[in-house]
Formats: structure tokens, C-alpha cells, sequence
């Protein structure tokens, strides 16, 4: 895999689930967040803003799956939302944290590697995105009758203004520093 300057939408479009780009991209951003770490520091900020955000509703949502999930006969955890996309490594990397090494060759519809018996294995706010926001009609159901609802929804959609900020900060400053440190990733 080759290196050359040019376009952030490259870099945020890698395919995370191939073994070689996901390493290449944790090496890069680990990197990246070394190096310019004081024009990452609005990405930074967002990225705890994002974090306490998570923390804040990771109750509400760990007392539903609780009363949802064991009745559940059709496990939502599976492999296919237990991987990193992009913007769910810029995150971690934001927040200082490698993600754990992933097991690629499982199949989509396999139990996540993170699922115990107990449930996930990762902390809410440190898990892949395709994990945190997926809710099935079952737990959205449960979720939506509960008088805490609206204040956990209120917060989910500040979470993801957040998030978006978090990316468009990270791209804005890849432009305004040095294209090259936003690299195309060919042949990814």
C-alpha cells in the first residue's frame, strides 16, 4: 500500500473492514494525532464532548437491553456491526486509545467477538458505531415508552451534531494545515 498527498474524502472513505487498511489507518491516525496535536485540538474536544455524551446515556440503554436482550431470539450482536469504520477511529484516536485488534475473517451474521455472557465486552462509549446505534424495533419499543426517553433522545442528537462536528473539525484541519498529512489511500 502506497502513500501520496492529496484528498481528506480518500482517507475517510477506506475500506475498515479489510485487515491491511484497518492497521493502516490505526497506524496513520496514531500518527497523525502524535504529530498535530495541537490543530487536532477542536477534534479532541469533541471527541470527550462525544464521550460524556455517551457515558450519560449508556444507563438508560444498559437498563433496556437488560429488559429486552434475554428475551431477544434473534441476536443483534453480531460480527457486522462489531467493526471500526473511520470516523469510529479518528474517535478512539482523538480520545488517545488504540482499538482492539479484530478478527476479519468471521462471517457477518456470526456473534460478535465482543459479546459475552454477561454482553459487550467494550465499554458503550469505546464501541464501534455500527454497535452503539444500532437499536432494534424490540429495545426501540422498550426505549420509547419510558419516561426518560425524550431526555435520552435529546442528548442521542446532540451526541451526533457532536460527531459530525468531530469529523468536519478533523477534515477542516487536515485542508488548513497540510494536505499532506491527509493522505489518498491508493489501492485500498
Amino acid at each position: 500500500m502506497q502513500l501520496t498527498g492529496k484528498s481528506a474524502m480518500d482517507i475517510k472513505n477506506i475500506n475498515c473492514r479489510e485487515k491491511d487498511s484497518y492497521n493502516l489507518a490505526n497506524d496513520y491516525l496514531g500518527k497523525i494525532f502524535s504529530d498535530c496535536w495541537k490543530e487536532l485540538q477542536g477534534v479532541r474536544a469533541s471527541a470527550l464532548k462525544v464521550k460524556t455524551g455517551v457515558e450519560k446515556i449508556s444507563v438508560f440503554i444498559q437498563q433496556a437491553t437488560r429488559m429486552t436482550c434475554p428475551k431477544c431470539k434473534d441476536v443483534c450482536c453480531i460480527s457486522k456491526h462489531g467493526y471500526y469504520n473511520f470516523e469510529d477511529l479518528v474517535y478512539l484516536h482523538a480520545l488517545g486509545l488504540k482499538p482492539p485488534p479484530l478478527e476479519f475473517e468471521k462471517n457477518d451474521n456470526d456473534p460478535c467477538r465482543f459479546l459475552t455472557e454477561k454482553g459487550c465486552s467494550i465499554e458503550r462509549q469505546f464501541r464501534p458505531s455500527g454497535c452503539n446505534w444500532y437499536f432494534c424495533g424490540a429495545l426501540f419499543d422498550y426505549m420509547e415508552n419510558k419516561p426518560e426517553y425524550q431526555e435520552f433522545d435529546d442528548t442521542l442528537t446532540n451526541i451526533a451534531a457532536l460527531w459530525m462536528k468531530m469529523i468536519n473539525d478533523f477534515t477542516t484541519a487536515g485542508q488548513t494545515v497540510s494536505m499532506s498529512w491527509l493522505p489518498e489511500f491508493n489501492s485500498i
